[in-house]
């Protein structure tokens, strides 16, 4: 099953690929990270038996710290073959090489490690903050570039919620990507790719598989670390506009950290 999916994802990316080329490489306005959507990765029936697999909410795992709330599982090998082979195929060499080619960046892989990538739920009420991902892989030796995310939640509609969101490096203004269904979006990541998830606002989870790859080079050309520190004050999350006093807080935890290591 899993060649037949990659055949399948690499005919879709082959047969829109100036196009993704084109939409990642635009420059937006509020300087966003760079980014493309493409949609029915998959044929219908494959998206809807990728989404029927997704391990149930009580097996996954409740993250519910500082800036974020969602459920999220990442021993794939656990999972259903499904699920397995899908997250193989996103990995196998020929979707990596055909991503390195619409990003231009140079030198991507897969992640191998034991954790790599996974599947999140977010339920009613769930979200993410805008935050950086942790800029290395697990042992601190490779960079990571790019995130990819496929959404497999039927019938989703802006409405729900649950939507990706890119964010400006100032956190103050932002674009929405849609988590439709049997969507992949593709975003790059360094030290001012800030992405969030806003609530889920209907009954129906909001489902996705998610990949990383990674490079030894740095996506900057220079070299630079980020990582999360504390569960109670992580310092690759930020507050909404809207959350004031978290904003405020959040500044005078800077001041203070900044005063500290002086």
């Amino acid at each position: 099953m899993k060649n037949m999916l990659t055949d399948l994802i690499v005919q879709k990316l082959n047969e829109n690929k100036d196009r993704l080329k084109n939409e990642f490489s635009l420059k937006h306005p509020i300087k966003v990270a760079r980014h493309f959507a493409l949609d029915n990765l998959l044929p219908t029936e494959i998206a809807e038996q990728i989404y029927a697999s997704f391990p149930k909410t009580k097996k996954m795992r409740l993250l519910n710290s500082y800036g974020e709330l969602k459920l999220k599982y990442s021993h794939i090998k656990n999972t259903a073959s499904l699920l397995q082979d899908v997250h193989a195929a996103i990995q196998n060499p020929r979707v990596v090489s055909l991503i390195e080619e619409i990003t231009t960046i140079k030198n991507q892989v897969p992640d191998m490690s034991p954790l790599s990538g996974g599947v999140s739920t977010l339920l009613k009420g769930h979200y993410i903050n805008p935050h950086l991902d942790n800029s290395h892989d697990v042992a601190k030796k490779l960079y990571r570039t790019v995130n990819l995310l496929y959404y497999v939640s039927p019938d989703w509609k802006v409405e729900n919620g649950g939507n990706y969101e890119l964010w400006n490096e100032d956190v103050n203004e932002r674009i929405l990507v849609p988590s439709f269904f049997n969507r992949l979006v593709v975003m790059e990541t360094n030290r001012t790719s800030w992405h969030a998830v806003n609530p889920v606002l209907c009954d129906v989870p909001r489902c996705c598989v998610f990949n990383y790859f990674f490079s030894e080079q740095s996506p900057e050309d220079e070299d630079y670390f980020h990582g999360a520190s504390s569960i109670f004050f992580n310092p690759l999350f930020k507050a909404r506009p809207e959350q004031k006093i978290r904003r405020t807080v959040r500044r005078i935890k800077d001041a203070l950290i900044k005063k500290i290591r002086l």
